[in-house]
């Protein structure tokens, strides 16, 4: 996530997240944030360039999003640093923190994600060339990398203390 995320992208890869961009827009009064979010990802797309972009795969326009990159460049790889915890009332304690930014924080949606974020990784690990899963455990002071998937390999690499929500 936002919070965490960049010790995990190497240095110098532009970073790109939908919502900062239409919250963004938004508060300049425009509406139109999510279609420039589309165009500077099509830019670095079709240049090809690294990049990076922050998605909630239970968002289905985030989804599309990766569905659509995969069909549109299926040469290129798509690399996941999946971010996720054991404890719930941890996404709720920051969505909450969030309340005021324009972040959903109804309590049922939060809830709803994290029960349906593992099995739609699971059920669309094909758009991936790997998988990283890194667990955000309020002990953790430093993410842990708990997993990770390379879709050529003949398994996923796991830590020696898989989380409840890696198994």
């Amino acid at each position: 996530k936002s919070t965490c995320g960049q010790y995990f992208i190497p240095e110098g890869i532009k970073i790109l997240d939908p919502n900062l961009f239409v919250q963004s827009y938004a508060e300049l009064g425009l509406k139109d944030g999510y279609r420039r979010f589309e165009e500077q990802l099509l830019g670095l797309l079709s240049h090809d360039e690294d990049f990076a972009v922050e998605v909630n795969i239970v968002n289905k326009v985030h989804l599309q999003m990766l569905q659509d990159i995969k069909a549109l460049y299926p040469e290129n790889k798509i690399e996941m640093i999946f971010f996720y915890t054991d404890n719930m009332y941890i996404c709720q304690a920051r969505s909450k923190a969030k309340k005021n930014s324009s972040c959903d924080s109804d309590p049922d949606k939060i809830t709803r994600s994290y029960i349906h974020t593992m099995p739609l990784v699971k059920r669309h690990l094909n758009l991936f060339s790997s998988v990283k899963g890194v667990d955000i455990s309020e002990n953790h002071i430093v993410p842990e990398t708990v997993f990770k998937y390379q879709d050529n390999a003949l398994g996923i690499e796991v830590s020696t203390s898989l989380p409840v929500w890696a198994q």
